[in-house]
């Protein structure tokens, strides 16, 4: 396996074990921002850093950004909205496992037609959902 292979399937693990502390705050698209709830701290202190654990999600995300808040345990995902519709948001933090994994590595490729065979339903709606939208 190529070290970009093992680095991306670290994300993704990484992605899947952090997604029970994550919370849409606010969406729109190309840019995210997920609430980090304090749980999170378990998963962090497991991978051996603090805040630059969540930076290793970058590869999930690229040519995204992440930027993280520590002070308002938050992060904003900038992102390719083609490939991260909120439909992919809310399948990913709230749907099975199984299905938040095929969705990640779909879009990882840049197909979300790829999680067809993926257990459970997939929303791949892209307008938001009022009751996730929080405004400043």
């Amino acid at each position: 396996m190529s070290r970009s292979a093992v680095a991306s399937q670290e994300s993704v693990d990484l992605f899947l074990r952090l997604r029970p502390h994550l919370a849409i705050a606010h969406h729109v698209p190309g840019r995210i921002r997920l609430r980090v709830g304090f749980g999170a701290l378990s998963v962090i202190g497991d991978a051996g850093a603090s805040a630059p654990t969540l930076d290793r999600l970058a590869p999930l995300f690229a040519p995204g950004s992440i930027r993280v808040n520590p002070q308002a345990r938050s992060v904003v995902i900038t992102h390719d909205p083609a490939r991260f519709p909120i439909g992919f948001w809310r399948d990913c933090l709230d749907g099975p496992e199984e299905r938040a994994r095929a969705a990640i590595v779909a879009a990882m490729s840049g197909s979300l037609k790829d999680v067809a065979a993926a257990p459970g339903p997939l929303s791949l709606d892209s307008a938001p959902d009022p009751s996730t939208e929080i405004t400043a």
